[in-house]
């Protein structure tokens, strides 16, 4: 067995899954690290665990992840290294994620070797990416979200903070006649989210990635107005983005919001509605809500899905 190296790093309980991941992809990215995963401690505190088959370099961690504590501002935590006792860490650590159904979506790693269940979509996600796996309430509700819409069929889609771009994906296996731009501030992420699209074998003709902040790209402008926009971010951006997103969205398009603590719905959605759109549906997953909407003038909606 090859020695394995533990980096343990927690986070604030309440950044979300878009700040947290960001944190998560400097290790698996980045500083190359065999496994990844996150969980909550007891405390409610983000804990991500990196496995490497090599001694890295703390003080290259803190330097590579200094960027992100000013932009959460949070204070900095040291980074704790350790080895572990010769075990074969790095297959248990796979299993600890077993395939994760969510209606009609079936989410699996590469360690998974089971077929996809009749009639599932499968999503591929590679096993050392722990977020935008689906195991978020944040990206379960979106996925649910995006199944309640399934009548709608969207042609043109934009997934904002696109990720790992489980949800860009999951748009391309639901409405096959689809077109999706996937952007992302972070070219890290744009990178994660180009590995994932060649994994699931989508054409990039019909998933096109961006790096983009907001509509900075000329890619997510140019392809507007769009039939559907995700946005699984932070609550405040969402906020502050509500004027230049309404405008790129079709008359009778719909907004899937995510990543917003249930004590921040009043807020994000006080900043829509003052764009003329209005609530169709609210997906309230623990301490999480996801909120779908459309334009006010969109007329009658499409009956709900409520499948598992």
């Amino acid at each position: 067995m090859t020695e394995t190296q533990s980096a343990l790093l927690t986070l604030p309980s309440h950044l979300n899954e878009g700040a947290v991941s960001r944190f998560e992809i400097v290790f698996s990215e980045l500083l190359d690290s065999a496994s990844t995963s996150c969980r909550r401690d007891n405390q409610g505190n983000w804990q991500i665990e990196a496995l490497f088959t090599y001694i890295p370099d703390a003080g290259l961690i803190d330097q590579l992840i200094a960027p992100l504590y000013r932009q959460e501002q949070i204070k900095a935590v040291p980074i704790n290294v350790n080895a572990l006792e010769k075990r074969d860490w790095l297959t248990e650590n796979r299993a600890a994620f077993p395939p994760l159904r969510i209606g009609r979506f079936w989410v699996y790693g590469s360690h998974i070797k089971a077929r996809c269940p009749v009639a599932s979509l499968p999503l591929h996600i590679d096993a050392a990416m722990a977020f935008g796996s689906g195991t978020h309430p944040t990206t379960e509700g979106c996925l649910r979200g995006i199944q309640m819409i399934r009548q709608a069929a969207p042609r043109q889609i934009l997934d904002m903070g696109c990720g790992s771009a489980i949800l860009a994906m999951a748009v391309a296996r639901l409405w096959p006649s689809s077109c999706i731009i996937a952007a992302d501030y972070d070219p890290v992420a744009v990178r994660v989210a180009s590995k994932n699209r060649a994994l699931n074998r989508i054409a990039p003709a019909r998933m096109r990635l961006a790096v983009s902040r907001g509509f900075g790209s000329r890619t997510v402008r140019n392809n507007a107005p769009y039939g559907l926009v995700l946005a699984n971010i932070l609550a405040r951006p969402l906020a502050c983005m509500a004027r230049s997103l309404v405008p790129r969205l079709q008359a009778h398009g719909w907004l899937i919001l995510s990543g917003i603590l249930s004590t921040q719905v009043v807020s994000v959605e006080a900043a829509y509605r003052a764009q003329n759109m209005r609530v169709w549906h609210r997906l309230c997953i623990g301490d999480w809500t996801t909120i779908i909407m459309r334009p006010a003038g969109a007329g009658t909606m499409p009956q709900l899905w409520r499948g598992r």
